[in-house]
């Protein structure tokens, strides 16, 4: 494995610890804290997304992968998302609105 593979690998690695600590705050909520942690849930995301954006700055810095942030994709999937989450809201699957 080289550099590169390495730098891919924990880009996969960290983008499943995002993953991990958001279903849990999914379930218990944002300001939990679990009994062995120091941090609340919505901490622990915010610090797995530093580790997350390190390995994207390390594969920016070191192989030129030139991620930036888009601001016309990141508005696009925020309307795809709400048009969807109102279309699982139409089909009795989210309840968006009290």
């Amino acid at each position: 494995m080289n550099r590169a593979q390495l730098l891919l690998g924990k880009l996969a690695e960290e983008s499943a610890e995002v993953t991990q600590i958001a279903l849990k705050t999914q379930q218990f909520g944002f300001d939990e804290v679990c009994p062995d942690q120091c941090y609340t849930n919505a901490q622990r995301i915010h610090m797995e997304l530093d580790d997350l954006f390190a390995i994207v700055e390390m594969l920016n810095d070191e192989y030129g992968f030139a991620y930036k942030k888009d601001r016309a994709r990141i508005e696009a999937k925020k309307k795809r998302v709400w048009r969807y989450a109102e279309k699982s809201e139409r089909l009795g699957m989210v309840r968006l609105h009290p």
